[in-house]
C-alpha cells in the first residue's frame, strides 16, 4: 500500500552530514531496522486522535502547538509547513519546551503517525513516518521504487503542479520574512515533461561495484539503482553496463571510511543538441597492470557495444584516476580511452564544448527557460554596456554580448574563463571580454575596461552567494539595472537586502523549477536603482578598491 512503502522507506532517514554516520548502527543496523519494522507493520487511513484540530490547508504557515503521543508512545504529528529542503515541519514538546522537528515525505497539513528519532540533519531532530493518518490532495505514489532510500529525489510522493506551487510560496514566504516585497514574485516556470531532465549524473559506487546515488545526508551510504525516473534514459545505460562490466571483473567500488578499493565515481554527460555521450569512470588508480588495462579494454567494448545497440554516438570514455582522501572528484591523471573526448552542446544559441570538468547547467530544457527569463528582465539595448560577475564559461555573458555594445564577465576559474574565451571565438562574439580575477578586484577592472560606464549587471554567484562585500561594492558603482540569478534563494534575500541600503528596489523575481521530484529551487531577479544614471565612474576619478 502507498503509505506503507512509504513509510518503510521513508525510516532510512539521514543522520547529520559530518565526518561520520549518525546512525552507529551503520546499513541494517538496530535502530534503522527497528524503524523500518515499524513502518511495515504500521496501518493506513487511520483517524486522527480524539480532539486533534483540523489540519492546516497546503499552505498553512501556523507553528504546531501539540504533538500527540499515543499508548504505544508513538508520536502523532500535524505537519505546519515545508522547510527549505522539501521537509514537513512540527513541534514536540521536550523538557517543557516546545522544539522543532523534521519530517521527510510530508506535506503541510497532514497529520501522521511518526517515531521520533535521535537522528539530526542540519541541526533538526528526524521524525520518521510510520503512517500518514490524513492526506494532503496532492499526495501521490512515487513512480521510483528507490523513492525513500535513495538521496537523488525527495518529492517523488508530491504532485507536480504541487511541487511548483510550494516552490513559488516558498520564494515569497523567503522574501517576506527578510522584509522584502512577495508580490512581485511571478509564478515559478515548470517543465511539461519533468522526469529524465538531467544532462549530467554523477553516480557512486557500491561496495560490490554497482553505481548509484547516496542516501539522503550520507556521503558513504550508496544506494545501488537498477532505475533511475531523473537520468536520461542512454545515460542510466551506461551506469547499468558499468556495473555488470564490475561484477565481471570483481571490480570494488571505493569504501570512503576505510579508503580502499578501487571505483570512486561514473560521471555521465549528453548533450541535448546530438545525443552524444561522454562518460568519464574516476578511480583510485590508474589502470597500469595488465590486469587493469584488460579490464579497461572490456569496458570501453561493452559501452561502445551498448551506445551501438541503443543507437547514440559515444562522444569519449575518460579513466581518471584520483588518489585523495577527500571525497572531492579530483583530477589527478586524467586518460581518454576512446573517442574525440568532448560533447558540444547548445545553450541560446550558442555552441559550447564540455569536457568532464566542465560547469554546465544540468537541466537543459530549464536552464533555456533560465537564460530566456534573464535576458527578458534585462531587457538590454544595443547601446549598453555590461558586467557579469561569476561569469563561468560565458553561459549568460555572451548571449547578452550579443544584445548590447560592450559586455565583460569576470570569473575566478582560471580554466573556465580559458573556455569562455574559446566559446566567444566559437560562436564569433567579438564584443565580449573575460577577466581571470575575483569578482570584487575583476569589477574595478571591469568598469575600466568599459570606460567607467556600466549599464546593465548581470552576477550569477555560487550556492553560499556574493556576500555583503561584493554587493555593497555594486551598491557604491550604481549600476541602474541589476539581474541576479541565484541558485540558492536562502542566500539571495540578505544579498538583496545589502542593495535596498544603496537605492535599490526588487522589481520582479521570476523562480525556475531547475530539478523536479526534489525541493531545490533557482531564480532570477531585476533590482533597479531609481535617479541613478549610467555614467557610475567618472573617466577621472579612481574606482573603488575597497
Amino acid at each position: 500500500m502507498a503509505d506503507e512503502r512509504l513509510a518503510a522507506e521513508g525510516t532510512a532517514v539521514p543522520g547529520a552530514q559530518s565526518g561520520r554516520s549518525a546512525d552507529p548502527g551503520g546499513p541494517g543496523g538496530p535502530k534503522e531496522a527497528a524503524l523500518e519494522r515499524a513502518g511495515r507493520a504500521a496501518g493506513e487511513g487511520e483517524a486522527p486522535p480524539a480532539g486533534a484540530e483540523p489540519a492546516a490547508g497546503p499552505g498553512g504557515s501556523e507553528p504546531v502547538r501539540s504533538a500527540v503521543r499515543d499508548d504505544q508512545g508513538v508520536r502523532v504529528l500535524r505537519i505546519a509547513r515545508l522547510d527549505r529542503r522539501g521537509f514537513g515541519q512540527a513541534e514536540v514538546e521536550r523538557r517543557g519546551r516546545l522544539r522543532p522537528v523534521a519530517v521527510p515525505y510530508t506535506l503541510p497539513g497532514e497529520t501522521v503517525r511518526a517515531v521520533l528519532t535521535d537522528w539530526r540533519f542540519k541541526g533538526h531532530r528526524i521524525a520518521a513516518v510510520q503512517t500518514v493518518l490524513e492526506r494532503h490532495p496532492a499526495r501521490i505514489e512515487p513512480r521510483c521504487p528507490h523513492f525513500g532510500t535513495c538521496g537523488g529525489c525527495t518529492w517523488q510522493h508530491v504532485d507536480y503542479a504541487a511541487q511548483v506551487a510550494f516552490k513559488t510560496e516558498r520564494i515569497r514566504d523567503l522574501l517576506e520574512a527578510h522584509g522584502l516585497p512577495a508580490d512581485v514574485v511571478r509564478p515559478a516556470i515548470g517543465m511539461d515533461a519533468p522526469w529524465h531532465y538531467r544532462n549530467k549524473m554523477e553516480f557512486t559506487f557500491a561496495p560490490d561495484g554497482a553505481p548509484g546515488l547516496n542516501r539522503l545526508g550520507h556521503y558513504d551510504r550508496p544506494v545501488p539503482l537498477d532505475v533511475c525516473y531523473i537520468a536520461h534514459p542512454h545515460m542510466f545505460r551506461m551506469a547499468a553496463e558499468t556495473a555488470a562490466w564490475a561484477r565481471a571483473h570483481g571490480l570494488p567500488g571505493y569504501d570512503k571510511r576505510r579508503h580502499e578499493g578501487l571505483l570512486r565515481y561514473l560521471m555521465v554527460r549528453r548533450a541535448r543538441s546530438d545525443g552524444a555521450v561522454l562518460v568519464a569512470l574516476f578511480a583510485a588508480r590508474p589502470p597500469d597492470d595488465p590486469a587493469l588495462q584488460a579490464a579497461a579494454r572490456d569496458w570501453v567494448a561493452r559501452l561502445q557495444a551498448a551506445a551501438d545497440e541503443a543507437g547514440f554516438r559515444l562522444a569519449g570514455l575518460y579513466w581518471v584516476a584520483y588518489g585523495g582522501l577527500s571525497d572531492a572528484v579530483g583530477y589527478d591523471d586524467v586518460r581518454l580511452l576512446a573517442g574525440e573526448g568532448f560533447l558540444v552542446d547548445t545553450l541560446g544559441g550558442m555552441r559550447y564544448r564540455l569536457l568532464p570538468q566542465t560547469f554546465f547547467q544540468t537541466n537543459p530544457v530549464q536552464a533555456e527557460a533560465l537564460l530566456e527569463a534573464a535576458l527578458a528582465l534585462a531587457e538590454p539595448e544595443p547601446d549598453m554596456r555590461a558586467i557579469d560577475l561569476f561569469s563561468g564559461v560565458g553561459t549568460f555573458t555572451l548571449p547578452l554580448a550579443r544584445k548590447v555594445s560592450a559586455a565583460v564577465g569576470v570569473e575566478l576559474v582560471p580554466e573556465s574563463v580559458e573556455a569562455a574565451w574559446e566559446n566567444a571565438r566559437e560562436n564569433a562574439v567579438p564584443n565580449v571580454t573575460f577577466l581571470a580575477d575575483d569578482v570584487r578586484r575583476g569589477l574595478d577592472r571591469a568598469v575600466e575596461h568599459l570606460g567607467g560606464r556600466v549599464d546593465l549587471l548581470f552576477l550569477d554567484p555560487p550556492r553560499s552567494g556574493a556576500g555583503g562585500k561584493v554587493m555593497r561594492k555594486i551598491g557604491r558603482l550604481g549600476p541602474p539595472v541589476v539581474i541576479y540569478v541565484s541558485c540558492n534563494p536562502e542566500t539571495f534575500a540578505p544579498d538583496v537586502r545589502e542593495l535596498s541600503a544603496f537605492g535599490y528596489r526588487l522589481v520582479a523575481v521570476q523562480p525556475v523549477d531547475m530539478f523536479p521530484q526534489t525541493a531545490h529551487v533557482e531564480l532570477v531577479a531585476r533590482l533597479e536603482r531609481a535617479g541613478r544614471s549610467s555614467e557610475q565612474t567618472p573617466r577621472n576619478q579612481a574606482p573603488d578598491r575597497s
